[in-house]
């Protein structure tokens, strides 16, 4: 189906056009004049005069999402206007590798919501999170099937994403177009990793981690690293091929650490030096010896996934990050990230801030941004310390150490650092006395 244009007006309550003014892409079900009857509206303020064009649900309390910010269709030169600058936009960064991975498209980051587009060499693999999306299928589905086809794409993919129910569409994973035997391999800097497409978590890897484990292979020559929900080894792989030491990953599911091992040997690493902890986190980590390891990531699943959810989930994540302090060496690095969207980003760097200064090696702060970051906060402030669109570089910013300690513990913290991730990540530096 291809829906006729113009598309039913969806009037707004007077004065609730205030965000779609500043182009902010969301417009909550309070802000909305009438029941929403349509999947594709035309948002117009209480006088009619129409603000903008996107998709609409009745079931979902994030009413609408704007594709654009005048009155015209969602149409197939749209579509191929926005997929054409997403895809210019990461060969331009430096990301688009027919043999490695990166994000396509990502929702509102390119004025798609609602749309996730991941390339795994030479497959790509698309979420829908939408019913305006669905009804729009036939719009914009043979535009981008036919730019990857011309990008070296054969594999086209579908998973569902957490959003769908909530529109009231079906749970989907499937194959697409072409030919998927198993799990497929893809290239990050010096490192190869399986991904699995159908079965792996989210579209099948982690992508906006990638700044990440590659930092880390640059500071792990001779380190004892510890990587704690390691999934399949991203982390492990590169500290392994940076020179460290000893490497352990410690995740719950067997399977994942099965395909760290296999991968760990794929590039030609020392199963010697990788030591496989499977089993609860917080059980596993209050079990470690102290202070034993030089680079240590605590990278937890969401905790919480509702609002009702928070107190909880902030609970366990000043545990977990207490334990990943206690285990990380004087003088050495502790990652800790967090991808639970309703955990602000105060609570998380209260969530990281106390376990810090809890440590009886003291704490200073300091922070650091990485390309896509959206914003750097100083860790015990709060203060923007930079704003940072797609593809700029980053910042360093210190405060010094409270008066009277002495090598103080440092903390680097990023939020929505990692290419397009929208979660907040820290970095904790300890540098007590050994």
């Amino acid at each position: 189906m291809n829906p006729s244009w113009p598309y039913p007006l969806l009037r707004l309550k007077p004065g609730k056009e205030g965000m779609l003014s500043r182009r902010h892409p969301w417009l909550y079900s309070g802000a909305v004049e009438a029941p929403i009857e349509a999947s594709l509206v035309r948002i117009a303020d209480h006088s009619g005069r129409v603000l903008g064009v996107g998709t609409a649900s009745a079931t979902n309390p994030l009413a609408a999402r704007l594709f654009r910010f005048d009155d015209g269709p969602l149409d197939e030169a749209f579509f191929r206007e926005r997929f054409e600058t997403a895809l210019q936009l990461r060969k331009d960064l430096g990301l688009w590798d027919p043999e490695g991975g990166c994000r396509l498209v990502f929702g509102e980051g390119d004025f798609l919501p609602g749309l996730v587009v991941d390339r795994y060499g030479s497959a790509l693999v698309l979420q829908v999170g939408t019913a305006g999306l669905e009804a729009l299928r036939e719009v914009w589905w043979p535009v981008l099937f036919e730019i990857g086809k011309r990008e070296g794409c054969t594999i086209f993919v579908e998973r569902s994403q957490a959003g769908r129910k909530e529109e009231g569409l079906e749970p989907v994973n499937r194959l697409i177009k072409g030919s998927l035997a198993g799990p497929i391999t893809i290239r990050e800097g010096a490192a190869h990793f399986t991904v699995d497409l159908l079965k792996g978590q989210k579209t099948g890897f982690f992508l906006d981690q990638r700044e990440h484990r590659l930092s880390l292979g640059r500071m792990a020559q001779d380190a004892r690293v510890l990587n704690v929900f390691g999934y399949t080894g991203g982390f492990s792989i590169h500290a392994g091929l940076g020179g460290a030491a000893e490497v352990a990953t410690l995740d719950i599911s067997a399977a994942a650490l099965d395909q760290c091992e296999k991968d760990w040997a794929m590039n030609g690493l020392d199963p010697a030096d990788h030591i496989r902890m499977e089993g609860d986190a917080f059980e596993l980590m209050r079990g470690l010896e102290p202070e034993a390891w030089d680079r240590v990531i605590v990278d937890p699943p969401a905790f919480a996934k509702a609002r009702k959810d928070i107190d909880k989930a902030f609970k366990a994540y000043k545990d977990v990050f207490r334990l990943g302090a206690r285990a990380t060496t004087p003088g050495g690095l502790l990652w800790c990230f967090s991808c639970s969207q309703h955990l602000d980003r105060v609570r998380f760097q209260e969530a990281v801030d106390r376990p810090a200064r809890g440590e009886p090696r003291g704490a200073g702060a300091r922070a650091s941004g990485a390309a896509h970051g959206p914003s750097v906060w100083a860790e015990s402030s709060g203060r923007v310390l930079f704003e940072g669109a797609a593809g700029e570089g980053g910042v360093m910013a210190e405060e010094q150490p409270p008066s009277g300690s002495s090598r103080p513990k440092r903390v680097l913290s990023f939020f929505g650092a990692a290419w397009g991730s929208v979660s907040p990540a820290v970095l904790v530096i300890p540098f007590g006395q050994p």
